[in-house]
């Protein structure tokens, strides 16, 4: 009784287990789901479900991934790596490419929220070369309009400009209205800090036709950009569309740039620095310089220089970090480039060879069928020949005798006609080679198939002399096997010079590479 409690107990942990496990995977199908369809909280509500302890390798992953795009969707820094860098050493070990270009896309992500741009370039660049072998649309979309975004706000407005428009080509190419605004916006945003004011212009005025298909946060952050665009152009068109932001989002941009239009068309220094404060307040290290600078010299021009000193200590720390950043990044994005030249170069040189070796193999197999059907086809005729040999002398003893085997004869005679005609078929041109080669003609216009054909057929009619060549002389060119044909056939020197249409000399090197052919074989 004991032991059957056991093992009932046994089955029922097994199936709790099994229960578990099934219940993980469900879960992350689930989490998947969510986050493909952009449904943050549901995916979030899902992932506190896991039970963690009952995870194989792949759900672990797995977990680690989604967590990482939870955080950052949801606007949480991450606190350690450990679990993301965990996914990404999984998913490379499995040569999942898909999965590990997303690992490297979001650690890049979360890195760059915690200030760490060095470090989120060289993963998003990663991301990048891998999503470009995957294929995956969506993946490189995003990885692109990160890289905008970083590159922009760092200052490398003609890396920013680059991937904003290889973002809007994507956009273009799946019919994304929200891909395709934002990459407007990152585009007349560089363009802009390029003083290129007309094409910035150009194509935010593209935007508005847009709106209905866009959020609340990113309609704030499409207001700042027009904003900022139109105020050298219409400053209250400018100001109308700064604050419908602040008013859906306080955004810092939105309040340095109305400090800027309230500075140079109404002169009111006051209102600038109160917006400037303000913009202070809500901003982060991505747009502190610039802010900090402007406020730091009205402060300066008003002569209040206590607030001067703090906001200088601030500004030489986030100018040195700028500096440094703006170098690295310049660098990685060189490296980077030539990482994907080099990558080219290579896959081109492998589907070069790949070809090559498909040609040849090609060839090889052309050739190997060629000599196999020459070969089984030699064999035939050699068989039909044996046979054909063999019903001649049946034939013939029953002639022979004076027994009554008429039916037995004309059997004989039907199986020799038919073999003889399938012989004569395949022999046909042979014969006619033959019958010239006898004759004492000339040979000079042969081509290297009269060479073979008259050799097959030498090699039917004189069998025990076909197999000396096939087993001593296999090694010899067909000119060299027709020579000894011709001698065997008991041709003398002159005919055969006259038959080769070669001269004495020409003979004896033909015999000589015979020879030293011939020892060379029975050596081996």
């Amino acid at each position: 009784m004991r032991g059957k409690t056991s093992i009932l107990i046994f089955i029922l942990f097994n199936l709790f287990l099994f229960g578990c496990k099934n219940q993980n995977q469900k879960i992350l199908d689930d989490i998947a789901y969510y986050l493909q369809n952009d449904s943050v909280m549901e995916a979030s509500a899902c992932f506190d479900l896991l039970h963690t302890d009952d995870l194989g390798d792949n759900e672990k992953a797995l977990y680690y991934l989604y967590e990482a795009t939870i955080r950052y969707r949801s606007y949480q820094k991450m606190q350690s790596f450990d679990g993301i860098e965990y996914s990404i050493d999984y998913f490379n070990k499995a040569d999942n490419q898909n999965k590990l270009a997303e690992a490297y896309f979001y650690r890049g992500a979360l890195k760059y929220e915690n200030g760490l741009t060095e470090i989120a370039i060289e993963n998003l660049k990663q991301a990048e070369l891998l999503s470009q072998k995957d294929g995956d649309i969506k993946q490189q979309h995003k990885i692109t309009e990160l890289l905008s975004s970083i590159y922009c706000s760092a200052g490398l407005y003609d890396l920013g400009l680059q991937y904003a428009k290889k973002a809007m080509t994507q956009a273009v190419q799946t019919k994304n209205y929200n891909w395709y605004v934002y990459a407007i916006d990152y585009i007349a945003t560089a363009y802009f800090q390029k003083r290129m004011n007309d094409s910035a212009l150009y194509y935010i005025k593209k935007v508005p036709q847009y709106e209905k298909y866009l959020d609340k946060e990113t309609i704030a952050d499409i207001y700042t950009s027009i904003g900022m665009v139109q105020s050298p152009h219409d400053p209250e068109l400018a100001k109308k569309y700064l604050y419908k932001a602040i008013a859906l989002g306080n955004k810092s941009s939105a309040y340095a740039i109305l400090a800027d239009i309230e500075m140079k068309n109404n002169g009111n220094r006051r209102t600038a620095k109160n917006l400037l404060d303000s913009a202070v307040v809500y901003s982060n290290d991505k747009n502190a310089y610039y802010i900090i600078s402007r406020l730091t010299k009205l402060y300066m021009e008003d002569k209040q220089y206590e607030q001067v000193c703090h906001l200088l200590l601030k500004k030489r720390k986030t100018e040195q970090d700028e500096n440094i950043i703006k170098q690295d990044l310049s660098r990685i994005q060189m490296r980077y480039d030539m990482l994907y030249k080099e990558k080219k170069q290579a896959d081109y040189i492998h589907m070069i060879m790949t070809l090559l070796i498909l040609v040849i193999v090609g060839i090889l197999s052309i050739l190997f069928y060629h000599r196999y059907q020459y070969l089984k086809n030699k064999k035939d005729m050699i068989q039909r020949q044996m046979l054909i040999e063999t019903y001649s002398s049946k034939l013939k003893n029953l002639q022979d005798t004076d027994d009554n085997t008429t039916k037995q004869e004309g059997e004989l005679m039907t199986s020799i006609n038919i073999l003889q005609e399938k012989q004569s078929e395949a022999l046909k041109k042979g014969k006619e080679l033959y019958e010239h080669v006898r004759e004492g003609q000339s040979i000079i216009t042969w081509t290297k198939q009269d060479y073979i054909n008259m050799i097959d057929y030498y090699s039917l009619i004189d069998i025990p002399f076909g197999v000396t060549l096939e087993t001593e002389y296999h090694s010899l060119s067909p000119r060299y096997k027709l020579y000894l044909i011709l001698t065997n056939m008991g041709k003398s020197e002159e005919d055969i010079e006259y038959i080769f249409g070669i001269g004495k000399s020409a003979i004896r090197s033909i015999k000589s590479r015979i020879k030293s052919k011939n020892e060379k074989t029975q050596v081996s």
